[in-house]
């Protein structure tokens, strides 16, 4: 039986002897063995609710942009696995910023063109960031809304940052990837619905 399953019956029993005639008033007394008895019941009842999903609260890859929550994801990282991505940003020269607390977790990568940088949030997501103008040694932080870089310039006026999310630290998230196209279209689950049927207990 699951807790929710227990919560359910404990809850289901505590209404029905609510409903008794017969040793139970519609007040119980303090002291009594109805009152012992409805405390440790109810007690209980708290304790197997479930805690309120915490979904973290993320921020935008650049300054006027939208959530990382509110993004879909459009296609794979080239040559790394389960780092499914976004892009954003879309002007050569635009500030990058953290989406939240950040740390700078493998040696540095490059993309073509520019640099890259593993990180892994205070959430325990981890983000690969390419097509910045500068990367960053192991161990640097960065406070959500910090700038990482700035996005290098690309061809054809399709200047971006690449964002790409691994969900793998996440309480039964190895071996996992969120949902995503792969063929830069849109129309995933946003990044956000994701987290939260992912952390509901």
């Amino acid at each position: 039986m699951t807790d929710k399953e227990r919560l359910a019956l404990l809850n289901d029993s505590i209404e029905e002897l609510k409903k008794t005639d017969v040793g139970f008033p519609k007040k119980v007394v303090a002291g009594t063995h109805w009152a012992k008895a409805m405390r440790g019941l109810n007690k209980l009842a708290a304790d197997l609710k479930p805690d309120p999903i915490v979904v973290p609260v993320l921020g935008p890859v650049w300054a006027a942009g939208k959530s990382v929550l509110l993004q879909d994801l459009t296609h794979n990282t080239d040559g790394i696995a389960r780092y499914p991505a976004f892009d954003d940003g879309w002007v050569a020269g635009r500030v990058v910023i953290a989406p939240e607390d950040l740390e700078v977790i493998s040696p540095q990568t490059s993309s073509d063109p520019g640099h890259a940088i593993y990180c892994r949030g205070k959430s325990k997501l981890r983000y690969w960031f390419g097509h910045l103008d500068r990367s960053h040694s192991i161990g640097a932080k960065f406070n959500k809304g910090d700038a990482l870089g700035k996005i290098m310039w690309q061809p054809n006026e399709k200047s971006h940052v690449h964002t790409g999310i691994n969900i793998e630290l996440l309480p039964g998230c190895s071996g996992k990837e969120l949902a995503h196209h792969t063929d830069y279209s849109h129309g995933a689950p946003l990044v956000g619905v994701q987290l939260r049927s992912l952390l509901a207990p």
